[in-house]
């Protein structure tokens, strides 16, 4: 579905709106709801400029409650296919790559794998643990029993009776 005939992309600009459906990637770390991607190309005979917006809902299970949440990620991405050979590279902004000539088509599916992934938060809290600036809101921290200092005062007879005998 992320894999354009480089003949069908017309000279210069132009603009695919893609839906995708849970079922059209392939992400086993996340399930994937679905998400929405605007690409623009621009064609030349030399190479050719992809530029692609993605908004993805996703399930979330939170680190600390374990409840699912939906979390949306928004991200841009650029991708520069060259005809000549080039060292391929990549980054979070964007990627050079070459051509395939065999096949004379380019495969965006790994970019917007990588996109997805790479926007998922590192610690998955789910929103009524965040503050309204997205920070993570102060846990409470509980300690239930005795205090270690009053253990030390009630030490078990029976304790140092064994220790007088090891003496």
């Amino acid at each position: 579905m992320l894999k354009f005939k480089i003949f069908e992309i017309p000279e210069g600009q132009s603009q695919r709106t893609i839906e995708l459906e849970s079922d059209d990637l392939e992400i086993e770390e996340v399930p994937f709801e679905g998400a929405v991607l605007d690409i623009n190309f621009y064609r030349t005979l030399q190479f050719i400029q992809v530029k692609f917006g993605l908004k993805a809902d996703i399930k979330l299970i939170c680190d600390r409650s374990l409840d699912e949440f939906d979390h949306q990620i928004e991200t841009n991405y650029e991708v520069l296919f060259k005809a000549e050979e080039v060292e391929e590279s990549a980054d979070e902004k964007g990627s050079i790559r070459n051509i395939d000539i065999h096949s004379k088509q380019i495969d965006l599916e790994q970019d917007v794998l990588d996109s997805i992934l790479l926007n998922l938060p590192v610690k998955k809290l789910h929103p009524r643990f965040l503050d309204d600036e997205g920070n993570p809101k102060e846990f409470v921290h509980q300690q239930f029993g005795n205090d270690s200092d009053e253990e030390e005062e009630n030490i078990d007879p029976r304790w140092e009776a064994l220790k007088e005998l090891k003496k």
